[in-house]
């Protein structure tokens, strides 16, 4: 599968490195989501990072003079908000009913959808050096977290809800890598990203209503930190790496942020790298650089 045509090396590896930097802020994700779920509920947390990222994003965009405005019409774009109320939903749902192990590694089979998709309904080609890298970034993302996997509640249906968290992220990749594939500068990109987190955070407002609890000062830090690093920065540096890459490799480096997820882990909570973890995050990164080949 080969990448945008106006790719050049170093545009490639830029985008490699603007991947794994937005890789390396969604890892800091699970850390202050742990601290948080203490006092907060999950759709509470889910739609206040994304208005706090839609916030953070609007004042990019007032910062460089440039306008705002929301791409309605536009068909990446509606996929890509509906595909994020579904993710949040299903992903927050699935993981009070099966194991966070078992949630990370469900849905990051959306490598796995991308190519379904992109082979059936884009008519693109995947050859087998996509689905090797497929198939390793997934064996990565299960041995990274093995660890962690845990029972709870029932585990078949929230298994089926991280599936499904799978697919509908596969098709946000989707929407969002041709959207960016398609921009012409930062300014565009930017009001696609401030259009999918306030839509999708006002679509999700009455669901986070029902379990409505009063943050402390210690959560509003961190929300505002889980709104502004893993969620607006790291969406937007991702977004300006999908612009550089193709689709399947924009994907996996979204899966890459399993592998700073357990360093993080290990940095800030103290958990243990398991040789095995370690051969998974080895995995992962191998994965996203043999996507890149023959671009």
């Amino acid at each position: 599968m080969k990448g945008p045509g106006k790719d050049g090396g170093s545009f490639s590896q830029s985008g490699l490195f603007l991947g794994f930097l937005a890789a390396f802020l969604w890892g800091t994700h699970s850390v202050i989501v742990r601290y948080l779920t203490g006092d907060l509920g999950g759709m509470q947390i889910a739609t206040s990072r994304l208005f706090i990222a839609a916030l953070a994003i609007y004042g990019m965009l007032r910062a460089m003079n440039a306008p705002v405005s929301v791409q309605f019409r536009d068909w990446n774009f509606r996929l890509a908000v509906l595909a994020t109320v579904i993710n949040y939903i299903l992903f927050h749902i699935g993981l009070e009913h099966t194991g966070a192990g078992s949630a990370m590694v469900l849905e990051n089979t959306a490598p796995f959808f991308v190519l379904v998709f992109l082979y059936f309904f884009a008519d693109s080609p995947v050859g087998r050096t996509d689905v090797l890298a497929t198939l390793l970034a997934i064996l990565g993302v299960f041995l990274t977290v093995f660890r962690d996997f845990e029972g709870g509640g029932d585990p078949v249906l929230g298994d089926v809800m991280e599936i499904g968290a799978g697919v509908s992220w596969a098709v946000f990749l989707i929407a969002s890598s041709r959207a960016m594939r398609a921009s012409k500068s930062t300014a565009e990109r930017l009001n696609f990203l401030f259009g999918v987190f306030l839509c999708s955070a006002v679509i999700l407002l009455p669901l986070s209503v029902f379990a409505l609890r009063m943050p402390s000062g210690n959560d509003l830090v961190f929300l505002v930190l889980l709104g502004v690093f893993p969620t607006a920065l790291a969406y937007y540096l991702w977004y300006e790496a999908a612009a550089r890459v193709s689709t399947l490799t924009a994907t996996l480096l979204f899966a890459a942020s399993v592998v700073f997820t357990f360093v993080n882990s290990a940095i800030f909570l103290g958990a243990p790298i398991t040789p095995l973890a370690a051969i998974g995050a080895g995995l992962i990164v191998f994965a996203v650089f043999l996507t890149t080949k023959n671009n």
